[in-house]
């Protein structure tokens, strides 16, 4: 059994409730291929995020919003985050396979 921090435990179900899984990730055996394809697929809401999000600070950045530029950044840098611990939540499972 793998043991999981507190923090990734809340991502997981804090992602898990952002894009709309009823289900407890979290909680669910890391061999499932359902959560595998859960995990895929918050990746790609998570890459998407932040190609968008960096879209819009870029396009703050071009009309001198310096404070819609800031959020708009970090938010970008967050969905960039998230979609880094997701993927590597999906090499760990693919590993003990």
């Amino acid at each position: 059994m793998t043991v999981i921090s507190l923090e990734e435990r809340l991502a997981k179900e804090l992602a898990g409730r952002l894009l709309g899984c009823t289900d407890d990730i979290a909680g669910e055996d890391e061999g499932d291929d359902e959560t595998l394809a859960e995990l895929g697929h918050m990746r790609g809401v998570a890459d998407m995020a932040y190609v968008a999000l960096s879209d819009l600070a870029l396009h703050c950045h071009g009309r001198r919003e310096d404070v819609a530029w800031g959020i708009a950044s970090g938010a970008a840098e967050d969905a960039h985050a998230l979609a880094a611990i997701v993927g590597d939540w999906i090499e760990d499972m693919e590993d003990e396979d």
